[in-house]
């Protein structure tokens, strides 16, 4: 196998058994390019049965975007909740995540910027954070990537009808693990307007000529810092003028 495959098939492995990877420490199996670190991406997802959405992120107003699929399974409503022991860690984001009613494809491919026009909801979710890397989160930015950049699910909250004059850039939020408060003010997200990661996704995917289903759920990075619930307890949050979402982990 190539280390691309090798890589794949050790991540894959991780996600089955909820054992972490802990032999890595020199990088052996590191994409070689941010490319490979996607293809790695790909085979992993098709042994877990595809995608159910997708996270984008960016790191600031002008840097460039990366994206992960998230698999079907790992996309669950807020009823359902998640189970501690299914996790090797579970690390809390608040999101902002969003959807077409109608397949993204072609049709699109040379007006990728309209697609936002065709967003049809909004959704208040929570991101869990876990890596199949026993060091995270000492672990190579290709790793992350290849590993669906640290993605363990994403748990979805209130949904409502998108309103393109919501303050998308700097909502008040609220966002508390059990008793503890996570964070609780004017959240300035980190990517500026999150909708530029989704129409940066919809350019990147048809490029590639591939299209994005309708109600696959685009999740666009965190309002507040990553928080890891070490127990099990409530999560609650709130985007003021939005919705909230609350769930349990058991």
């Amino acid at each position: 196998m190539t280390p691309t495959q090798v890589l794949a098939t050790r991540l894959i492995e991780a996600h089955r058994s909820h054992r972490s990877i802990g032999d890595l420490q020199a990088n052996d199996l590191r994409p070689a390019s941010i490319d490979e670190a996607y293809v790695v991406q790909q085979i992993v997802l098709a042994e877990l049965g595809g995608a159910g959405g997708y996270k984008i992120g960016a790191g600031s107003p002008e840097a460039e975007p990366q994206c992960a699929p998230i698999p079907a399974k790992k996309v669950v409503g807020a009823a359902a909740g998640i189970r501690r022991d299914e996790y090797s860690r579970i690390g809390l984001e608040l999101e902002i995540a969003f959807s077409f009613a109608d397949d993204i494809d072609r049709t699109f491919a040379d007006r990728a910027e309209d697609a936002l026009d065709a967003i049809d909801t909004m959704s208040v979710v929570v991101e869990v954070v876990d890596s199949r890397f026993e060091a995270w989160p000492k672990v190579d930015p290709l790793l992350q990537l290849a590993d669906l950049q640290n993605n363990g699910a994403l748990v979805i909250g209130d949904t409502r009808p998108y309103d393109r004059n919501f303050d998308f850039s700097a909502p008040h939020v609220s966002f508390k693990f059990g008793e503890h408060e996570i964070f609780s003010g004017r959240a300035r997200h980190p990517a500026g307007d999150p909708r530029r990661l989704v129409a940066w996704l919809v350019a990147r995917t048809l490029q590639t000529g591939h299209s994005i289903p309708a109600r696959t759920i685009l999740t666009t990075g965190s309002y507040t810092p990553l928080y890891l619930a070490k127990e099990p307890g409530c999560v609650r949050g709130t985007i003021e003028g939005f919705g909230g979402i609350e769930f349990t982990i058991a």
